[in-house]
């Protein structure tokens, strides 16, 4: 098999072998002759080494060097590239993991139908070594290459089909590199590449699903609506022609079931509520080709409190704050303990307990704007108080302190987190001759404070989660366990190095 020349104009080189060897051939040739003494010769003239007469060839072995040097120079100039087999080409096979594999077709679904035929393939004619990827909302190498079937079958057993997509191209960008534009990529699927044709002749695509009927819930929440549970289920026809089925949602013992008739392509919403004491919600639909979109389990939704103390001295602001923290309903009934501290001295709050201080005292100058807000901040979600009226005293921005509103370079509201962690949060207002409190900013204002401490709580701050979304939880470095749905526990690390 004849080599590919990257730089074949390097061969132009080639012509430096001739002048070697005409070098070595043109040079004078004398004959040795022994004398008693130079002394008769007054000048003594060094002979020219070249010359234009033929002498018999008598060539060192500096010459056949010199030769081999010049001809592997040419040769690593012109950059030769051998043209495997594809059979002597390393193979890396892309997974599809999406849970879409799990398909049914006829006896077996499309995640069993690829592994049959990589394991053909591997008993026909294996390749030099094996590399898999598996392909879910980010590629992800497993292990790395091997030669045997046996290894293979070991590699995919982490194969398990269970993401909500598939992001292939990046996975394809992942075996390129990991290649190193040499290897075979072998993609394995269930449907074919998206109106694009494959130009690269060391990439294969292969489909082994079928366009089968499917109606699947593709949307479910349940959150906390006031004193009840507000569900929300949707579910999508994915069928090229009409179909009817039925949605059963079970409630502990009790179950209520419905006919829904959808179009091709359609999708229908189903919003009901719920009283909060009722226990895990299951959804399920008639079972089809894919019966993993077909069931869904709601818990209930967390209900965090704040446990807030209010201790001002001043009955106007006091009121004020009381009433506003009363309509974000994430306030809790008892004050033992408390999360939040509302007060008016530069006193440090308990342990663990974030403070507000309200400062009034010289809080005498009417700003109107316009207001700085740090939109990004979570205080400052949905906050415009441009038009209203905030008195505040005429300060500077103290060390450590992060502005979230000013009015010019006079902090209103400002952040510090302490050595422990708490957040210790300034409030410049006098609610005697201000008018903020009389517009819908001042109730979302202590909204925003009881959801941001909320927020950093213990625990989780959802109960139900899509599949393949990250779910963060908040611990006080105690150990956590999850409960797997075969029953088995999982311990969690509590740190990572």
């Amino acid at each position: 098999m004849f080599p590919l020349l990257t730089y074949p104009l390097a061969l132009i080189a080639l012509a430096s072998l001739p002048a070697l060897a005409a070098i070595y051939i043109l040079r004078n040739r004398f004959r040795r002759r022994p004398v008693s003494s130079l002394v008769l010769w007054r000048f003594q003239a060094v002979s020219k080494a070249g010359g234009a007469k033929v002498n018999r060839l008598q060539l060192p072995w500096l010459f056949f060097l010199e030769l081999l040097v010049l001809l592997l120079l040419v040769i690593a100039a012109t950059g030769p590239q051998w043209k495997l087999p594809q059979s002597a080409r390393p193979l890396i096979v892309v997974l599809d993991d999406s849970f879409a594999l799990r398909a049914v077709h006829g006896d077996a679904s499309a995640r069993a139908r690829a592994q049959a035929f990589l394991e053909r393939l591997y008993r026909h004619q294996p390749p030099p070594s094996t590399r898999l990827i598996l392909a879910g909302p980010g590629p992800r190498a497993l292990g790395a290459s091997v030669k045997s079937w046996r290894e293979v079958a070991a590699l995919l057993a982490h194969w398990q089909c269970w993401s909500p997509n598939a992001e292939i191209a990046p996975a394809i960008t992942l075996a390129a590199e990991l290649g190193k534009q040499q290897a075979n990529i072998l993609v394995l699927t269930d449907h074919p590449p998206a109106g694009e044709k494959i130009t690269n002749p060391r990439l294969e695509w292969l489909a082994f699903g079928a366009p089968l009927d499917n109606v699947a819930i593709v949307n479910a929440s349940r959150t906390a609506f006031g004193d009840q549970d507000r569900c929300l289920l949707e579910i999508a026809n994915f069928s090229a022609g009409a179909r009817t089925t039925h949605l059963t949602v079970q409630m502990g013992t009790n179950a209520q079931s419905s006919l829904l008739t959808l179009g091709a392509h359609e999708s229908q919403r189903v919003v009901f509520n719920l009283a909060p004491a009722t226990p895990s919600l299951r959804a399920t639909l008639e079972p089809d080709a894919l019966v993993e979109d077909n069931e869904v389990q709601l818990l209930p939704p967390i209900r965090k409190h704040v446990r807030v103390q209010v201790t001002l001295t001043n009955e106007l602001a006091a009121s004020l704050v009381n009433r506003a923290l009363d309509a974000t309903g994430l306030r809790a009934a008892l004050a033992d303990n408390p999360d939040l501290v509302i007060h008016e001295t530069s006193a440090v709050a308990g342990s663990n307990a974030w403070s507000l201080r309200l400062r009034a005292d010289g809080a005498t100058n009417a700003y109107t704007g316009p207001f700085i807000v740090d939109n990004t901040h979570p205080l400052a979600q949905g906050l415009a108080p441009q038009g209203a009226i905030w008195a505040a005293a005429a300060a500077t921005n103290a060390p450590g302190d992060v502005p979230v509103i000013l009015a010019g370079n006079v902090p209103l509201l400002s952040v510090r987190e302490d050595l422990a962690g708490r957040r210790q949060l300034n409030l410049n207002f006098n609610a005697a001759l201000s008018t903020l409190q009389n517009t819908p900013d001042w109730p979302v204002l202590f909204w925003n404070l009881l959801s941001w401490r909320i927020s950093e709580m213990p625990g989780l701050k959802e109960s139900n989660a899509r599949l393949g979304t990250e779910v963060t939880l908040k611990t006080t470095g105690e150990s956590v366990s999850v409960l797997l749905p075969d029953g088995t526990r999982m311990p969690l690390p509590t740190s990572f190095p």
